[in-house]
């Protein structure tokens, strides 16, 4: 009986492993997506402040025709850390610790930034030494410049093409080159490494399309969201590696459950290790390799079934285990070793064991919340239940059915001596009717009249409405003609 139990607990353990695994996974995937939720409305919050700023003009600094410079500030905050906060990050920029006229505009990463947006790219660079020139320890102190990102890529085509190709500079280009070269020279200083692209262009700043600058930063912003939950979502759907894993753990469990299951039962038959024979360990291989093979295949149909279908990992196992066990008992059948009587008994008694280890796996699940845990104490105590119902219920039970049995057939007996009786009753008054019937319709007028009298008392009809005689005929049919 302990092996029993002890087998059937493996299987379940093996089946809740691979349970547990989905679990995790789709426990990983609804906080992943929980957390997105939380991410969404703070990147969402960070663009809205940008619309609330711009929403009064009339306090934010300079001239109309120089408030897009404020308006780049709070772009270049919130749309960096939108993107940083869908992601799930920690926000970047920060006005936190800056004043309105410091000689930074924002932190990034705890460090300065001054944003400089001009109108055109030469503008925009002598603002930048112009600031430089205002505070010469601001790059020393770690301080950098943020310029739009279209004249960031302007200025850096021109540098480059100063410097590898420098005939396709145009005068005005030329110009420039030589000033950056030159602003390089004379502060010791890289424009590469102090000048950086803001995350959007010169013209996207302007008060009149700011607003529309935000809506396309917000699609941008719930499109990434959208990828984000879809990779969440791709990540948690089982794969082809973790099904491996879960029927190499099978095999392995299995497999070695049933080499110490065999090794203890050839122990207990009175043989020490060092006694054990070739045949002994040839047997302790079979077994163990057909154990391995089963784990195999049950680890790979319980992940399928568990991740595939609505079907929980108890009653996965346990329909692995009854193919397993009708497989063998239809061998059994095939090369004569038992007869159907057996066959079906046998069959009946599997089916009954695996319910009974499926359902009290699933009520220990339910009553111990435990990961495998709950399964294995579920299937245990069920089990043993059910063992010793066997053995201890067995014969009370063997001893009612033969009483109910006994009951059973004297009922029938008696039944079918009162149908058999029945039958002759009733066949013997079918022939005295189909013989009046036939002697009504034969003979004179008179005979027949006085068959038909026999036919009715036959028929149950009754007296009061029967016709006996001629007087009764005539004043019945007289009566009639006179309605």
């Amino acid at each position: 009986m302990k092996t029993k139990v002890l087998k059937s607990s493996q299987e379940q353990a093996s089946s809740a492993w691979i349970e547990y695994l989905r679990i995790l996974r789709e426990e990983a995937l609804i906080d992943k997506l929980s957390a997105q939720d939380v991410n969404l409305e703070k990147a969402l919050n960070a663009l809205n402040e940008i619309k609330e700023f711009i929403a009064s003009p009339e306090h934010i600094l300079g001239s109309l025709q120089t408030k897009h410079g404020e308006v780049a500030e709070h772009m270049q905050v919130g749309i960096a850390n939108a993107e940083q906060l869908i992601q799930g990050k920690s926000p970047t920029h920060t006005f936190e610790g800056v004043g309105r006229l410091a000689m930074e505009d924002y932190l990034r990463d705890g460090k300065m930034i001054q944003s400089k947006f001009y109108n055109g790219v030469k503008g925009t660079f002598q603002a930048v030494c112009k600031h430089f020139s205002d505070y010469p320890q601001y790059i020393s102190e770690g301080g950098s410049y943020d310029i739009p990102k279209d004249q960031y890529e302007q200025l850096m085509d021109i540098y480059h093409r100063g410097e590898t190709l420098r005939s396709s500079l145009h005068t005005s280009e030329e110009t420039l080159f030589k000033n950056m070269k030159a602003w390089e020279a004379e502060n010791g200083i890289s424009i590469k490494e102090v000048v950086k692209p803001a995350v959007v262009g010169y013209d996207e700043v302007q008060l009149g399309v700011a607003d529309k600058t935000i809506d396309t930063e917000q699609g941008k912003v719930k499109d990434m969201d959208e990828k984000i939950r879809g990779e969440a979502q791709d990540a948690a759907k089982p794969t082809l590696q973790e099904g491996v894993k879960a029927t190499i753990a099978g095999a392995a469990l299995e497999g070695a459950m049933t080499f110490a299951i065999k090794v203890i039962q050839i122990r207990k038959s009175g043989k020490n290790f060092s006694e054990f024979t070739e045949e002994d360990w040839k047997s302790v291989g079979i077994d163990t390799a057909l154990g391995t093979g089963m784990g195999a295949i049950r680890g790979a149909t319980v992940y399928t079934l568990t991740n595939f279908t609505p079907v929980p990992s108890p009653i996965a196992s346990a329909m692995v285990t009854a193919s397993f066990g009708m497989v063998a008992q239809a061998r059994k059948l095939h090369n004569g070793d038992i007869d159907k009587g057996e066959f079906l008994d046998n069959t009946e008694i599997l089916c009954l064991d695996v319910a009974v280890s499926a359902l009290s796996s699933m009520l220990g699940e339910v009553l111990i919340p435990i990961p495998i845990l709950g399964t294995l104490i579920g299937n245990t105590v069920g089990m043993f239940m059910l063992e010793i119902s066997k053995v201890y219920l067995g014969k009370a039970e063997q001893k009612l059915i033969e009483k109910y049995r006994a009951q059973y057939m004297t009922v029938v007996k008696k039944l079918d001596e009162e149908y058999q009786s029945f039958v002759i009753s009733l066949n013997a008054e079918i022939e005295q009717y189909s013989s009046l019937v036939a002697l009504a319709f034969e003979g004179d007028a008179n005979t027949r009249f006085e068959l038909t009298v026999d036919v009715a008392q036959l028929a149950g009809v009754d007296a009061s409405k029967i016709l006996k005689t001629d007087e009764e005929r005539d004043v019945f049919f007289s009566t009639s003609d006179d309605n």
